[in-house]
């Protein structure tokens, strides 16, 4: 989990079919505004949206010198935790024929989203494309950082055993 801290957005010249960000951290959707708004998807989906939150609110967290794009932003009100954000993208992948994704969450997040996703895209053949955003300077950093190691200890070991017919 030390190599958090320097990863770095992969192929960040190369366009996808969509962008998904997940919400929950500092700077996600407005990074995944900024790559939408820079050509590199002509999808963007945000996944994890509370349901009081308006279109016109994720749009006015745009500050660019760019307008955004008029048309697909399409915002998932249903997941509320990072499992529930690989099965909401899924299913509007899914139902999208996307066939490449970037990924966009913030890099503590980053080896657990591709755990999950990587689950529930399983057998898709969907390129992805990660792209985190750094959150090193907030002062909960270390703490989320732990946090984040121990979930992703316990969701690699659940999958494992579930891979190998265990019932959990």
């Amino acid at each position: 989990m030390l190599h958090i801290r320097t990863l770095e957005p992969e192929q960040p010249d190369q366009k996808t079919d969509a962008i998904i960000v997940l919400t929950g951290g500092n700077l996600r959707i407005g990074t995944g505004l900024e790559l939408y708004t820079n050509g590199m998807a002509p999808e963007l989906f945000i996944s994890g949206v509370h349901n009081l939150v308006t279109d016109k609110e994720i749009k006015a967290m745009w500050h660019g010198p760019k307008p955004l794009p008029k048309c697909c932003i399409t915002l998932g009100r249903d997941a509320t935790t990072t499992i529930g954000n690989a099965l909401e993208a899924d299913k509007w992948i899914k139902a999208n024929h996307i066939e490449s994704i970037r990924l966009v969450t913030s890099s503590y997040h980053m080896p657990r989203s591709i755990l999950e996703f990587s689950s529930a895209l399983d057998g898709s053949n969907i390129e992805t494309i990660t792209h985190p955003v750094s959150d090193k300077g907030t002062k909960q950093y270390l703490g989320i950082t732990f946090d984040e190691y121990n979930k992703i200890i316990f969701r690699w070991s659940v999958l494992t055993l579930r891979s190998q017919g265990l019932p959990i």
